[in-house]
C-alpha cells in the first residue's frame, strides 16, 4: 500500500487497502471475476476498473524498475555468478533464461496465432532469474506460437546481453541460440562424451533456479494458471504485475520452498543458430566442460 498508494489515487466508495486486497485476491486464486466482486462487495465493473488501474501501476517503469532490475556492475554480476556455481560449480553464470505459456481465453480474431504447441491458447512471457529466484528481467509482448528464439531476438534484452562481460553468460535451454553470452546444454543424439554429459547436468541443475521461479510464480499467483480475461490488450500487464509481486514478496519475505512446484523442463524446439555467433559460443562451452571435469 505504501508502494502503489500513491499512485492508486482517492476512490471515496473503496478504500486503499480494500483495493489492493481485492486486486491481490483476484491474482492469487482461480475465482471467476464475478466471485471476486461478490466477495469484496463491489461491482465487477469497479473491480475490473480497479485491476486495470492496479497493474498500470504495477507496469509504470518506476515501480516496476524499483522491483525487477537487470545487473549493471562488475560486483553485482560476480555476486549472482558466485551463488549460481556453489550448487554445481557452473562457472560465470548471472541468470538462468526460459520462456513459459500462460493460458488465456484466446481472442476470436487470429486465435490460431496464440495456441502454443502445446495445443492451447497462450501468452509467452519470458523471463531470466537469479539464485534467489528473483526476476532480473521479464518480457511479455508475444503470443504463444512465436518461438522461445523468436521472442528472445525481439526482447530488449538481446540487445542487453551482447555487453555482458565476455566472461559471463546465460543460462538457456536448447530453444535459445548459443553465443559466448548464452550458453546452451549440448544436444543429446546418443552419442555424448561423458565429460559433455558432466556438463549437461552441472547446466540443467543450474538452470533449473528459472523453472523453480516460474513453479513459484504461478503457486503464489493461480490466476496465472487459466488467464480468463477478454482484452488480449490487458493481459501481458497483469502477467507483469504478477512478476514485480513476486519480486516482491521475496524481498520482503523468506523464501519457502514447499510453495516451489516445479515445471516440467521442456525444451521444445531446438533453435537454429547464427553461424558466427555459434562459433564464439562453442568455444566457450567447450572450455567450461574442461573446467567442470
Amino acid at each position: 500500500m505504501n508502494l502503489i498508494g500513491p499512485k492508486f489515487g482517492p476512490m471515496k466508495s473503496v478504500s486503499l487497502e480494500k483495493r489492493t486486497l481485492a486486486c491481490i485476491w483476484y491474482l492469487g486464486n482461480t475465482e471467476a471475476f464475478r466471485s471476486v466482486a461478490d466477495r469484496f462487495g463491489m461491482s465487477k465493473g469497479t473491480l475490473h476498473f480497479l485491476l486495470g488501474q492496479f497493474s498500470n501501476i504495477f507496469k509504470d517503469h518506476e515501480i516496476l524498475k524499483s522491483l525487477i532490475s537487470w545487473p549493471t556492475t562488475d560486483i553485482e554480476f560476480c555476486s549472482l555468478a558466485d551463488k549460481f556455481s556453489q550448487r554445481v560449480g557452473f562457472p560465470n553464470a548471472v541468470g538462468a533464461i526460459d520462456g513459459t505459456y500462460i493460458p488465456i481465453t484466446g481472442p476470436s480474431a487470429f486465435r490460431e496465432s496464440y495456441i502454443c504447441r502445446k495445443g492451447f491458447p497462450a501468452m509467452h512471457l519470458q523471463a531470466v532469474c537469479g539464485p534467489d529466484l528473483k526476476f532480473l528481467d521479464v518480457f511479455c509482448a508475444y503470443p504463444g506460437s512465436v518461438h522461445d528464439a523468436r521472442v528472445y531476438r525481439n526482447s530488449p534484452l538481446y540487445e542487453v546481453v551482447q555487453d555482458l562481460p565476455s566472461k559471463f553468460h546465460l543460462l538457456g535451454d536448447s530453444a535459445y541460440p548459443m553465443s559466448k553470452n548464452l550458453m546452451t546444454p549440448f544436444r543429446d543424439n546418443g552419442h555424448l562424451t561423458l565429460e559433455e554429459k558432466r556438463y549437461n547436468s552441472a547446466h540443467s541443475s543450474t538452470r533449473v533456479d528459472i523453472e523453480r521461479a516460474f513453479g513459484l510464480l504461478k503457486g503464489k499467483f493461480r490466476k496465472l494458471k487459466f488467464l480468463d480475461m477478454r482484452n488480449v490488450e490487458d493481459i501481458p500487464s497483469t502477467i507483469l504485475t504478477c512478476c514485480a509481486l513476486h519480486n516482491f514478496i521475496l524481498l520482503n519475505e523468506s523464501l519457502d520452498e514447499s510453495e516451489v512446484v516445479l515445471e516440467d523442463m521442456d525444451d521444445g524446439l531446438v533453435c537454429q543458430n547464427d553461424e558466427r555467433e555459434a562459433i564464439s559460443g562453442l568455444e566457450k562451452r567447450r572450455e567450461i566442460m574442461h573446467l567442470l571435469m
